[in-house]
């Protein structure tokens, strides 16, 4: 009996052993990405991140790796494994019960289809149901709102998530001051920046300016693939934002109307061919056009007030005038768009992966001044003009948008509608929403069932 016993003795400690030294190793969550992102559990120091300028931020962010590596016992990874990869390894490993990564960066164009066909975890099953995330109420993560409820795609809750993918109406302010036009700002805070008030403005800027009887200066000018979401916005309604098509509304109908007047009646750019994305986006610079529909990545494409030498005149951001059926207060102003996140179905203690990786994007410990300090957003000022009222004006600008941001799935379906064919006169208003609302409906089904 003394020997068996003695046995047992020594077998559980080996096991206690054997279980604590299993406990210690930590569970490896990965991360997979189409670009690079830093710092994760393989970066040595802070200098390793390409652009490291040694910002005390920067080094906060590297060594908050450790903070939650020690909490949560885990080590992270973020691997790039290209856009096309995300994809397939999601489509394939999720189906076959193993997901590659734990967690995946996604777009929503793609991403909404996988999640509703089962592909990513419910977080609703996984928290608390007070969780602030569920409520709309975390300061570090937020969720896409989907039909049914569910929680599948996050959104990292920051200052530059707002400005990100915005595309504000912007103008050239010396055209306006030449033509003695009141800046449209101040319009719009007296509640008379209105689509009227923008044709006014586009006819007193439409010019002949040598003579030939060639227009050659645009009120408006702008890739029509770029626009479209921000007009109909600016009249309260959606394309596809929910399961149902709105390309059949009568908002929709006055927001082509008013788009086909605009180009028909020679007060935009001429719609160029297909792909001339690469002509619309840059008319500003000669001058072409008064309004454009721009970005602070298109000012930043040429450098334009990033590098010397700058343009010889402003570029102002403004909010888009108010159609007949939308309210300033409340129009949406920015289409969901950028990376999103899925924690995968069949991925091991979902709760760990959450917790980790919210973790992970509160370096800054709760503290929302350290978050959003304007240092972290430089280039967000600086890129948009080398004025510092311009940057500061154009900078909250982009981040109102961002707070007025709605899921529409545009993007799905953007490319089977004749935009370009429609703004030359091909189909009227009724023809494109008759023969086209069922396109819409198509490709909402393929994403909702």
């Amino acid at each position: 009996m003394k020997r068996i016993l003695a046995t047992l003795l020594t077998l559980a400690m080996l096991l206690s052993i054997a279980g604590a030294a299993l406990a210690e190793d930590p569970r490896d969550l990965v991360y997979g990405l189409w670009w690079e992102i830093h710092y994760d559990s393989d970066d040595e120091s802070w200098e390793a991140a390409e652009g490291a300028t040694g910002k005390d931020i920067e080094i906060q962010q590297f060594e908050h790796v450790k903070e939650v590596e020690e909490k949560y016992n885990v080590k992270y990874h973020f691997e790039n494994i290209t856009y096309s990869g995300v994809q397939d390894s999601i489509n394939n490993s999720i189906l076959a019960g193993e997901p590659d990564c734990d967690v995946y960066m996604v777009e929503l164009g793609w991403g909404v289809p996988a999640a509703m066909n089962g592909l990513a975890t419910d977080l609703r099953d996984v928290l608390d149901p007070d969780d602030p995330l569920l409520k709309h109420e975390d300061n570090v993560l937020d969720f896409v709102n989907l039909p049914g409820g569910e929680v599948y795609l996050l959104k990292v809750v920051d200052a530059q998530s707002q400005v990100e993918a915005t595309m504000p109406l912007a103008f050239n302010l010396q055209m306006l001051e030449e033509a003695n036009l009141e800046d449209p700002r101040e319009l719009a805070e007296r509640g008379e920046w209105t689509w009227d008030k923008f044709i006014e403005y586009c006819q007193a800027l439409t010019k002949d300016t040598n003579g030939d009887g060639v227009t050659d200066v645009y009120g408006y000018g702008a890739w029509p693939g770029d626009c479209l979401p921000y007009w109909y916005m600016s009249n309260g309604t959606n394309l596809a934002a929910t399961d149902k098509e709105n390309l059949s509304s009568p908002e929709m109908g006055e927001t082509l109307k008013f788009l086909q007047d605009l180009w028909l009646n020679g007060l935009a750019y001429p719609v160029p061919d297909e792909n001339g994305w690469d002509i619309c986006r840059w008319l500003y610079r000669d001058k072409k056009v008064a309004f454009t529909t721009s970005a602070a990545w298109i000012l930043d494409t040429n450098k334009d007030y990033l590098e010397e030498p700058n343009l010889d005149f402003d570029m102002v951001f403004v909010d888009y005038p108010v159609g007949p059926s939308g309210n300033a207060e409340t129009n949406s102003m920015k289409i969901a768009a950028g990376s999103f996140w899925m924690i995968p179905a069949g991925v091991k203690d979902p709760k760990l992966v959450y917790d980790a990786f919210r973790a992970h994007w509160n370096w800054y410990n709760d503290d929302l001044e350290l978050r959003d300090d304007p240092e972290t957003l430089a280039w967000w000022y600086e890129s948009t003009s080398n004025k510092l009222d311009l940057q500061e004006a154009n900078f909250e600008e982009m981040q109102k948008m961002g707070e007025r941001t709605m899921v529409d799935f545009i993007n799905v379906v953007i490319d089977q509608l004749p935009i370009l064919d429609f703004l030359k006169g091909n189909y009227t208003p009724a023809q494109l929403q008759e023969e086209y609302k069922q396109v819409v409906q198509d490709a909402l089904d393929n994403i909702f069932k």
